[in-house]
């Protein structure tokens, strides 16, 4: 149970699958000061308060129980599914990929952690150790291609087959297309990684599992493939290749027991969305919420796994797109694309940021005025 690495590992400046956290000092100076006066408090204080109070209550005392004796069923029947399997986690050193591997450790999994950075990489695998677990780390760019291959064979001359490969590592670029035009690059990149790289990866692990008749492919993708929001038209289109692929490959794999299950994901608290600042304003998933939809994937392996918002989304996009459309584009006129994206300096970026909604209160307003701007109420 030693760190291991492919036999080249390529940690550049090319895309890879890890995600950096977002500053202690950063989450500490966003934290209400605790000698705040009452009368100054943020409203999440009040929030807190009733969740706080609802959670103490005979309610929420039961429905804590119920989740539990929930929870215990599911971890039991992951158990059955993964223990003594091999599972490759691809961008494994952190969020989703990094929940994912230690709840699979923690089932009995053996867990093959794949990322670019071996520092992370090495921190992953001490945390599952510590707690028990069996896991391999290898540093492996999934956006190289080169470094794909020698990563497959590894694995397969060290472990000699896989039974799950979770393609996690991914790379997401919010602008919009008017500001892509010169930049060709960004769908480039999120294809070789989002796209390319998961596929190099299923065509190495596949040929064993057909040969086995047993195996099971998760491909992370997101809850844009079913909505389709504007700015980005780069990532979203990566994801959807893979989905297309997948939903093709899955009725060819059918009948040698080897399985596709897409999970569109929808937006998760990890580091990879801190610098959109404007996300603070929508809910969001914990890592631990989005590894759980994982779970389920790997426990029921179905063909898909997505929220009701996102299919929610699809549904309202197939029956009224024209509606559909007007929604998206009243979301595309509500927010700017990002400073950077449009060049705006330090303070002219800064005094747009403060106009910025804080809340989904502030963000219902100010898409409310927006749609219905020029009707007196």
């Amino acid at each position: 149970m030693v760190t291991k690495k492919s036999p080249k590992s390529s940690a550049g400046t090319k895309a890879g699958t890890t995600t950096r956290r977002k500053p202690k000092a950063a989450a500490d100076a966003a934290a209400p000061a605790t000698d705040t006066p009452a009368a100054h408090k943020p409203k999440a204080s009040v929030a807190r308060t009733v969740a706080l109070t609802i959670q103490s209550s005979p309610v929420g005392k039961a429905a804590a129980v119920t989740q539990a004796i929930v929870q215990s069923r599911k971890n039991a029947q992951l158990g059955r599914r993964v223990r003594n399997k091999v599972v490759v986690v691809t961008g494994a050193s952190s969020g989703i990929g990094e929940d994912c591997a230690l709840k699979l450790a923690a089932a009995g999994a053996t867990v093959i952690l794949a990322a670019r950075t071996p520092a992370k990489l090495d921190a992953t695998l001490t945390k599952i150790q510590a707690r028990g677990g069996k896991a391999f780390a290898y540093a492996c760019d999934i956006a190289d291609l080169a470094d794909c291959d020698r990563f497959v064979k590894t694995v397969l001359a060290e472990h000699r087959h896989v039974d799950i490969l979770i393609n996690n590592a991914g790379r997401s670029i919010r602008r919009s297309v008017k500001f892509s035009f010169d930049r060709f690059h960004d769908f480039e990149r999120t294809m070789q990684l989002n796209y390319f790289g998961a596929l190099r990866l299923i065509f190495g692990f596949a040929p064993v599992m057909l040969e086995r008749k047993s195996g099971h492919i998760v491909n992370i993708s997101s809850i844009g493939v079913l909505a389709s929001p504007p700015r980005f038209s780069a990532y979203v289109a990566s994801k959807a290749a893979l989905d297309a692929f997948s939903w093709c490959a899955a009725s060819e794999f059918a009948d040698a027991n080897v399985r596709f299950t897409t999970v569109n994901m929808p937006l998760v608290r990890t580091p990879m969305i801190a610098p959109t600042k404007l996300y603070d304003a929508f809910p969001t998933l914990s890592p631990d919420d989005a590894a759980e939809l994982v779970m389920t994937a790997i426990i029921d392996r179905p063909k898909r796994v997505a929220t009701g918002l996102g299919l929610a989304g699809a549904v309202a996009q197939s029956v009224a797109p024209g509606v559909s459309e007007f929604v998206l584009n009243q979301a595309y006129r509500l927010f700017p694309d990002s400073p950077a994206a449009r060049g705006l300096s330090e303070e002219e970026a800064a005094r747009e940021m403060a106009d910025m909604p804080r809340s989904p209160v502030d963000l219902a307003r100010k898409l409310f005025a927006q749609a219905f701007s020029g009707v007196h109420w």
